[in-house]
């Protein structure tokens, strides 16, 4: 592991291995860099030779903006804001009918303080500005060894670093999941592999001005849509002043945990394959589907919930620990809440080298039902906005005689089950995992 340190001093180091440095991994090391008074020597190891954009749009809830404000990050991040945040209750998402000619409203989802919506590759150049510790790229990790004061990390290019704390922060198709897995004896956990959830999303960006052209006044310009049907749903919201971010999904249930197998490869191919999955949805859906540019295509998986997000000094956050489908918009935000309380944890004056065991433990206590909890309930977004609901059992796409009522109802739960996201703080969690640091 790099360091400057004369070797007496070093030695006291409290040596932290991030392995990944995606959304997670960057907030991680930017928050210990704006948290801890402790002399940490952090290292952040990722498997790309280059940290690369990928992804569109990215939510970010109240209180994770919260969190980004306690880590110095909310005023760089302001400069790719149409508005900055404020306590002020304004709609997050406007949900309609769209599986028919003629759609129609069924419920505004509103909330205190709104939504802050990023370009991902936004949200990663501010991250990296305030990234601390020392960046190894083109390492990607194949396995561990812990022995008992630390622990021995091997890459694929034959190198190995030793560190205290091993925090795996790589995705979700984590190789650290895998090895704290086998390390619990736990060869055969359902969670060593993520699963398919059934679920395959079309994505892409539609420009402002072509889309106001092609259709002016279009909804998804001023207001951040919800367009649900039986089986299959369109989320479409500004990103930026002239991109809007658009993701179509389509469920198959009966296929939830077999295989996925792809048989289209072209953006022209996946946009043909749009366009016929949606030909009975309302003509303002139709054009988001026709004017989307270089759509992709992929599989949305996730990870079967876990009993422990550690074991000794090896710790996973973030997708590595509760991926999850991206119905909630909470997967990048629950990671940051993930590396918030790590960061936390690890910037007290009572994390110490003879602590750092209580410190892993802390951070499971806490955060494993607060990831699972956030893993269940985007699972059960997914549902409800491909009407899965008590009631429509029998709905079919295009349905236009569907009782109002239920899905009023809907609209309802689907509000219910976002409340966590501005309501409640991530403060709370924070406190209580310094306490119980302090205790004993």
């Amino acid at each position: 592991m790099g360091s400057n340190a004369a070797p007496e001093e070093s030695s006291q180091r409290l040596r932290v291995a991030i392995i990944g440095a995606g959304i997670g991994g960057l907030t991680l090391s930017a928050a210990l860099g704006a948290l801890s008074k402790n002399d940490l020597e952090i290292d952040i190891y990722e498997s790309a030779a280059c940290i690369s954009e990928i992804g569109a749009g990215i939510t970010l809830w109240p209180r994770v903006w919260e969190i980004m404000n306690a880590i110095d990050l909310g005023q760089p991040l302001l400069q790719f804001l149409q508005r900055p945040p404020d306590d002020t209750a304004r709609i997050v998402f406007q949900i309609r009918k769209g599986d028919e000619k003629e759609g129609f409203f069924i419920h505004d989802v509103v909330m205190q303080g709104g939504s802050t919506t990023f370009h991902r590759a936004d949200l990663q150049q501010a991250l990296v500005s305030r990234m601390s510790g020392q960046l190894h790229l083109g390492h990607r990790f194949t396995s561990l060894e812990e022995r008992n004061d630390e622990v021995v990390v091997h890459f694929q290019n034959g190198t190995t670093a030793t560190c205290d704390l091993l925090i795996g922060m790589d995705g979700i198709k984590s190789a650290v999941r895998k090895s704290l897995l086998s390390k619990q004896g736990l060869t055969n956990s359902p969670s060593m592999e993520p699963v398919w959830s059934g679920t395959i999303a079309y994505r892409g960006l539609v420009s402002r001005d072509v889309l106001d052209k092609v259709f002016p006044g279009h909804r998804t310009i001023t207001t951040p849509m919800m367009y649900v049907g039986k089986g299959r749903h369109v989320v479409a919201y500004a990103i930026s002043r002239s991109l809007i971010n658009v993701a179509a999904f389509v469920t198959y249930a009966e296929k939830e945990g077999t295989v996925y197998e792809d048989t289209c490869s072209s953006a022209e191919e996946i946009q043909e394959e749009m366009v016929s999955l949606y030909t009975k949805w309302e003509p303002e859906v139709q054009v988001l589907i026709r004017t989307l540019k270089q759509p992709l295509k992929w599989p949305i998986n996730q990870v079967i919930p876990m009993e422990r997000y550690v074991s000794g000094r090896v710790v996973i956050a973030g997708d590595a620990a509760h991926g999850m489908p991206p119905h909630q918009g909470s997967g990048a935000s629950t990671a940051i809440e993930d590396a918030y309380i790590l960061a936390s944890l690890l910037s007290s004056d009572s994390c110490t080298k003879d602590t750092v065991l209580k410190v892993s433990e802390i951070y499971n206590n806490i955060r494993c039902v607060e990831g699972n909890r956030a893993l269940d309930m985007a699972i059960d977004m997914g549902k409800f906005l491909d009407l899965a609901f008590p009631g429509l059992e029998n709905v079919r796409e295009g349905d236009e005689n569907v009782d109002r009522s239920i899905l009023d109802a809907v609209g309802y739960e689907i509000s219910r089950k976002w409340e966590w996201v501005w309501k409640d703080s991530a403060e709370v969690d924070k406190a209580r995992a310094l306490d119980l640091l302090k205790s004993e």
